[in-house]
């Protein structure tokens, strides 16, 4: 007796089976659909790693997240957008948000022209001219020799009296000489410095200075033309003849003494 419940039971739950299998059948496509639409099969996906499927509704019919349960109809009509104006139409399709991003290219810079700057010099810097008196020596025609004297611009910035001295040992132009001017300063001479002090020149020269081929009455000339180029300026009244720094007491084996300041009233 209990057997045949057995079999009874069996052949039941065959039945059912092969009832919901044949129900499964016909209804396969609207299942799916289902299925698709609720995003079932998409959760065992998410389960196992697979990538998110975004997936976009055709027009006309509703997303994913609009459909309802199985035998529920959908909420009918679009849903309005806040800027959408009465008597406008547009259809209803699910808009997945999107970012934008919006680079601007900046507009090229124009090109400039440089603009040229001239520095001006100051006053310090800037080259002057002034006309100075140097004295030269010219021969008499009984031999002798005198001073003579010619005026000439000379250029400076802040050291008038160097500038006029640096003439000075330059020797006289062509010009000049054809006039029968020269000088007796030693060429190798050179005035390393110039400063004016209490009415007193101190003028420190080379060492080359100290000799003149001539002798006495060329170491005589020298310093005239010196002494005199000097004092033509209004703050010197005197010349303090030094070499290479250091006061002398005589110039030249003849012994021309130069160990106290000289002016025009020392010769």
């Amino acid at each position: 007796m209990a057997r045949k419940r057995n079999t009874i039971g069996c052949l039941f739950y065959v039945a059912l089976v092969l009832l919901v299998l044949v129900i499964f059948l016909f209804n396969r496509a609207r299942v799916q659909q289902v299925i698709e639409k609720t995003g079932f099969a998409r959760l065992f996906e998410r389960k196992r790693g697979s990538p998110a499927e975004v997936v976009v509704a055709p027009a006309g019919e509703p997303g994913p997240g609009d459909a309802g349960q199985p035998g529920q109809s959908p909420a009918a009509g679009p849903a309005s957008s806040p800027d959408s104006t009465p008597g406008s139409s547009s259809p209803a399709t699910a808009q997945q948000p999107s970012s934008e991003v919006v680079v601007e290219l900046s507009k090229p810079a124009a090109t400039t022209q440089p603009v040229s700057t001239e520095v001006q010099p100051s006053s310090q810097d800037q080259t002057r001219t002034r006309q100075a008196r140097l004295f030269f020596i010219a021969v008499k025609p009984d031999g002798g020799i005198q001073l003579k004297s010619v005026i000439r611009p000379v250029k400076y910035t802040d050291a008038p009296l160097t500038s006029t001295l640096e003439a000075l040992l330059t020797g006289p132009t062509p010009a000049e000489v054809n006039q029968g001017l020269m000088s007796l300063v030693a060429p190798e001479a050179r005035l390393r410095r110039a400063q004016v002090k209490d009415g007193t020149a101190y003028l420190d020269f080379s060492e080359a200075f100290r000799f003149n081929s001539l002798g006495k009455e060329g170491l005589s000339a020298q310093l005239q033309q010196v002494v005199y180029s000097a004092t033509e300026f209004s703050t010197v009244k005197r010349v303090q003849i030094l070499l290479e720094g250091k006061t002398a007491d005589y110039l030249g084996p003849e012994g021309l003494y130069i160990g106290k300041p000289l002016s025009r009233e020392s010769f």
